[in-house]
């Protein structure tokens, strides 16, 4: 045996075991076998205001304010969050409540959790070339108020990410919600119909969220909103075209692999861009497009998918 080879054994060992690691860190993409359905065809049901909400692009079924629902939109469009009712009409009758000192990079979500927190998640990564995210973490206000108060600012990167722009074009992100007191993110990828789900652990201590990925699933489509049901028991996925609710599990975090449904959608030519779910009670679905169509999808439209 070369006496050199002796000596380098130890590092290629090391760097061996390193790349498996990094491979072995990589989740196997979950996948499920879908029925044969025909598509649902989404009529409105409510209209937003465009000139109040120009680009719906999440919603939230609010936990303080019964019937009614947080919506904001995305880059470019002003730091405010409005509450609306199902059929698209202003809770407040006046408009949105302000976040004061805060900045619209690319809003694209929106969830709350159990301390009575709204999250914005300023996520939005059409090019994958943002090095900075951010949550953005307040107390649900007043329907009247006139600002959201004191805001949070909570900064992350995607922890794979190293090519700005990356050319896989696998770091944009427009689905956040929070179950078992914790807040998931959904990658919306544009080269794959995959999306990798992370774990988002906020701290006390600091402004920084750590990010630990979970799973990947085979969505079918790119994910652009994702909502947690009222009970608790029951995750809503949307793409632009389909619609996927899986059954939570009591414990743990195999969210993909429980009992499931799905359904093919097919919304209006012109009001295409659904990018906004919520729950309008447990068993009906509330859809928004950025064009500020509504649509109600009953969960039973869905089929049971192996």
């Amino acid at each position: 045996m070369p006496k050199d080879w002796v000596m380098r054994w130890p590092w290629s060992l090391i760097f061996l075991s390193s790349a498996l690691g990094l491979l072995a860190a990589e989740p196997v993409p979950v996948t499920r076998v879908l029925p044969e359905v025909v598509a649902i065809d989404l009529h409105s049901s409510g209209k937003l205001n465009r000139k109040i909400v120009p680009e719906c692009s999440a919603l939230w079924a609010s936990n303080r304010h019964p019937g009614v629902f947080w919506t904001l939109s995305d880059s470019g469009n002003k730091t405010e969050v409005v509450p609306v009712f199902a059929d698209g009409g202003l809770a407040n009758g006046k408009g949105g409540v302000l976040l004061k000192g805060s900045k619209n990079v690319d809003w694209e979500a929106l969830a709350g959790d159990a301390d009575g927190n709204l999250i914005i998640a300023d996520v939005g990564n059409n090019l994958s070339t943002r090095k900075e995210l951010s949550l953005l973490l307040f107390k649900e206000p007043d329907l009247s108020a006139a600002d959201a108060g004191e805001v949070r600012k909570l900064s992350f990167a995607w922890p794979d990410q190293t090519s700005f722009p990356d050319p896989d074009l696998a770091h944009d992100c427009e689905a956040v919600f929070v179950s078992n007191g914790k807040v998931y993110l959904l990658t919306k990828h544009r080269r794959d119909t995959l999306t990798d789900l992370w774990c988002a652990e906020i701290k006390a201590e600091n402004n920084q969220v750590a990010l630990r990925k979970v799973a990947r699933f085979d969505a079918q489509g790119m994910v652009t909103d994702a909502s947690v049901s009222p009970d608790g028991k029951s995750l809503a996925i949307l793409t632009y075209r389909n619609i996927w609710v899986f059954k939570l599990p009591a414990s743990g975090e195999e969210f993909f692999n429980g009992p499931a449904c799905f359904a093919l959608i097919n919304p209006p030519v012109q009001s295409w861009q659904v990018e906004g779910c919520a729950w309008l009670n447990t068993n009906t679905l509330l859809i928004g497009s950025e064009q500020g169509d509504l649509y109600t999808v009953p969960v039973s439209q869905l089929t049971d998918v192996k």
